[in-house]
Order: structure tokens, then sequence, then C-alpha cells
């Protein structure tokens, strides 16, 4: 089964980025234009990866993330932001975000970031 991950972003064009790189690296993609959206699917459906913007109507990402880390410890979370400052770093760690990214920022990192988280769960997952 592939595994999934859930963009948050109120931006489409942002949002079709995200996809179209996600998908053509085999994972599995659900869409929430902000963080309310996104957590009312989670709470349906868990997913495997999260990766929000900061800045969104309706729920900003450090809330969406406080209320994850309440439904979820495992569920790995990358928070992506053009609005970041030191204390903004701080807080999104210190609620539970496990990876962080200012934009402007590489596509590629990202991907490479979840390549890597899903290596190490194959990896630890005995099979």
């Amino acid at each position: 089964m592939p595994f999934t991950v859930m963009i948050v972003e109120d931006d489409p064009s942002t949002r079709r980025l995200y996809r179209f790189l996600l998908v053509n690296s085999g994972y599995m993609v659900i869409e929430a234009e902000d963080g309310r959206v996104a957590l009312e699917y989670f709470s349906r459906q868990p997913c495997d990866i999260i990766i929000t913007d900061l800045n969104m109507p309706h729920m900003d990402g450090l809330d969406l993330v406080r209320a994850i880390r309440d439904q979820s410890r495992d569920t790995y979370i990358i928070m992506v932001t053009a609005f970041g400052t030191l204390d903004v770093e701080k807080e999104a760690f210190k609620v539970g975000v496990n990876e962080y990214f200012t934009k402007p920022f590489d596509f590629d990192e990202i991907v490479q970031s979840i390549k890597l988280f899903f290596e190490r769960r194959s990896s630890a997952t005995p099979g």
C-alpha cells in the first residue's frame, strides 16, 4: 500500500506542484486548502506525512500541528512558510513539527526528506 502524504496549502498552484512531484514519486496524495479541512480529513483517515503551510485562512499551521499531535505522535509533519522567523521556527518544533522549511525552498529537498522518512519507517517495520 502506498504511503499517504497530505498537502495543506491555501495556494492552489503550490498544491498542484506538490501533487505532481509526490504522485510521480509514488505517493498517494491528499489535498486540503486550509488547516480546518485538513483536520477534518485527518480525523476520518490519518495519513503518514503532512506538509503544511504556516499562514492559512481558518486555522494556521501551528494550530493544525497542535491538533494533529493530540491525535497522533507518529505522523511526520513538515512545515513550510514564507514568513519564517526564529521564534516561529522554535514554536513549530515545540508543538511537534519534524522539519521546517522557509520559502523559497527546493521542492527536491522536501521530496528527499519524505523519501528518507519512509525508508526509515520501512526498515524499522518488521517484515
